[in-house]
């Protein structure tokens, strides 16, 4: 699949082209709050917000506000504390007594509380929005295990190959595309002829390489593939997974010697000081280049990671997805539900906006016509994806990724020769794993 980009950056596809090139525009008092259903999604609802941090909570509390404005129902608000200890406790709130709504994240953080039956079927929420939410959001928000939805996208970061628009012209490509695996290559050989570092690496905290590996995986296997190997029906020790691994030894080569010694900001460094072609990572950091000068910024792009099989294209991104849950042991589970869905509606998205919120949106109804080039160019990588990723450690159990593959990895770029060895030990470190409680 090509990436569709005209002049200004912004995709044409379909399912984001109306919000990135001006909004589709409802009016600003329409309400979807008619199709949540019946009265039992009336009556006070309450809300946990998944941060301490003053920005958020603020943010959170005008949804809040927002939402009782429009439909009378109270919203009480409460920040979850320390991020962390709410993350690693998230089992233990929902079999006590929780917030009806809480903020959380897509994946297997979220489908595994499904299966224990803590969390509320949003499907019906889901189709309530219609056209609003993009279907590579619906399928990153699918429990693969029944094929429903549990929470509702609101926000996503996505995962890209990014480099300097100005490096590309030097070596002769396509400054804002690098679609084929032939173009990777020609940008790694010539990037390393000028002396200079091809991609970048820093794996110091053992989770930043994994966005290669599952790059490399979707691109080569697919999306199911991917979902597959990281909840068990696939094995480690598959040769698919040994040929992924193998790609990512082409790589090595091209790398910066120190990838064990320095992090995500690292790679970023090198891209920042002219010192790499290429890095693969989230695109969090990028007012980073705009705080050294707008002239760096401007020259900062995002694509998606480049073609490897053509039956699978580029059809699949790393997009971490945040959204809402709903409880099922909350005192108003349906009440959590349709404030849920109203979070992730235009009007919900709009009041968060007007509080400060600087997030991408899921819902593609957000006029987005004020954003600069390199926002819009996010909206089109995502746009092109079918399938989007929760990034390996949020699509597989916790006590697997960090743990076992991460260490792996690191194993790996330092030995690839010893990839069967590596992929023995995970496939017995998964097979000793305990039943999920």
């Amino acid at each position: 699949m090509s990436n569709q980009v005209n002049e200004n950056g912004v995709s044409r596809r379909n399912v984001l082209k109306g919000a990135a090139i001006g909004g589709i525009g409802l009016a600003a008092g329409g309400t979807l709050l008619a199709s949540c259903g019946s009265d039992a999604a009336d009556g006070p609802v309450t809300f946990t917000a998944r941060t301490n941090d003053e920005t958020g909570l603020k943010i959170a509390q005008a949804l809040a506000d927002a939402y009782t404005a429009e439909t009378g129902n109270e919203v009480t608000m409460q920040g979850s504390g320390d991020t962390n200890a709410f993350q690693d406790g998230i089992s233990q709130y929902l079999q006590g007594t929780p917030d009806d709504a809480f903020q959380w994240m897509a994946g297997f953080r979220t489908n595994f509380r499904a299966d224990q039956g803590l969390l509320v079927d949003l499907s019906e929420n889901i189709s309530n929005l219609g056209d609003q939410m993009p279907e590579g959001f619906v399928s990153g928000a699918t429990n693969p295990s029944d094929g429903k939805q549990y929470i509702i996208p609101t926000t996503w970061y996505p995962w890209g190959l990014h480099y300097r628009k100005s490096t590309m012209l030097e070596l002769g490509l396509d400054p804002e595309n690098i679609a084929t695996w032939d173009d990777f290559m020609k940008l790694l050989e010539g990037t390393k002829a000028k002396g200079l570092i091809g991609y970048a690496m820093g794996d110091k905290g053992g989770w930043e390489a994994m966005g290669t590996f599952s790059i490399l995986n979707v691109r080569m296997n697919g999306y199911d593939y991917h979902i597959d190997l990281l909840n068990g029906r696939a094995k480690w020790t598959d040769q698919e997974t040994i040929d992924v691994f193998n790609q990512f030894a082409l790589l090595i080569p091209y790398m910066n010697e120190n990838f064990l010694d320095i992090s995500w900001d690292g790679m970023r460094d090198l891209l920042l000081q002219k010192k790499c072609g290429a890095m693969m990572m989230g695109s969090w950091w990028a007012n980073d280049f705009l705080a050294k000068s707008q002239e760096d910024y401007d020259d900062l792009w995002i694509v998606p990671f480049p073609e490897i099989n053509p039956a699978f294209g580029r059809d699949s991104i790393d997009a971490p997805v945040d959204g809402l849950c709903a409880a099922v042991n909350g005192t108003n589970p349906a009440g959590g539900a349709a404030f849920a869905e109203w979070c992730g509606s235009e009007n919900g998205m709009l009041a968060a906006q007007a509080a400060g919120d600087t997030s991408l949106y899921a819902n593609t109804r957000l006029d987005t016509s004020g954003y600069d080039a390199f926002n819009k160019q996010k909206l089109a990588v995502i746009g092109e994806a079918k399938n989007v990723m929760n990034f390996l450690d949020r699509d597989c159990r916790n006590d697997f990724a960090g743990t076992i593959v991460g260490p792996a990895i690191q194993n790996f770029l330092k030995a690839p020769q010893d990839v069967n060895k590596i992929v023995d030990g995970m496939q017995a470190a998964w097979d000793a794993l305990p039943p999920l409680s």
